[in-house]
């Protein structure tokens, strides 16, 4: 155990599950503060997790050869194996999605070799494209409420579930080692999420918010 874990995750505040959650218990400021008591190149390698695997990469929408090329190189920088196994479960989990979609879209993979996905399952799923779950289902078993939200266009239902799907994989990961590196990339990427629940809420609330506002003005 290195000091400086222990004392990045002993400075942590409790991180109330995000979809209960009302405010941040912790700045942006005030976490990049914490993370600079680690080792120099760990504190490089989260931001450049965060690039890869942070909520706000739009959900399934890796393609363009340009993005996958570059995702692919970042993701060569990240050598923590701790930190490098969590970008790649998050980019495992942002391909099925974007291959679901494209399935919805009625496309073939085939017209997008090398750029619609990224990582180890990009094959898998392009041999199993028939399969309701690309045969995927035992390893992501939330695989089909995933494609009935899409199919209905519920965003904010689709979110919620890979959230809730992300966040429990972070606690299990967090508790493998109470004051290692493992409990800091938790709290790093919940706080990410309970980031982005928060923001798309209010977004949601103060779209709602203006909707009503229209309609009122133009009540005869």
């Amino acid at each position: 155990m290195k000091d400086d874990y222990y004392t990045v995750v002993a400075s942590f505040p409790h991180l109330p599950y995000f979809a209960g959650a009302e405010r941040l218990p912790l700045s942006r400021l005030r976490l990049e503060q914490r993370l600079r008591m680690l080792d120099g190149d760990e504190s490089r390698q989260i931001v450049q997790a965060e690039f890869l695997a942070g909520w706000r990469m739009p959900a399934g929408k890796l393609g363009g050869g340009n993005i996958a090329t570059h995702y692919k190189k970042t993701l060569q920088s990240i050598s923590q194996p701790v930190l490098r196994e969590f970008v790649e479960y998050r980019l495992d989990i942002q391909t099925v999605v974007a291959a679901l979609r494209m399935r919805l879209a009625g496309r073939d993979p085939k017209q997008y070799p090398g750029t619609w996905g990224i990582g180890r399952l990009v094959k898998h799923i392009e041999a199993h494209w028939d399969a309701a779950d690309f045969r995927l289902g035992t390893t992501f078993p939330w695989l089909n409420e995933a494609g009935s939200y899409l199919a209905a266009g519920d965003a904010m239902a689709l979110d919620r579930l890979l959230m809730d799907v992300v966040w429990r994989h972070l606690s299990r990961l967090g508790d493998t080692n109470s004051f290692g590196f493992e409990p800091i990339v938790a709290f790093v990427f919940k706080w990410d999420i309970l980031q982005a629940w928060l923001q798309r809420d209010a977004s949601a609330a103060k779209q709602r918010f203006q909707t009503l506002i229209e309609e009122i003005k133009h009540v005869q």
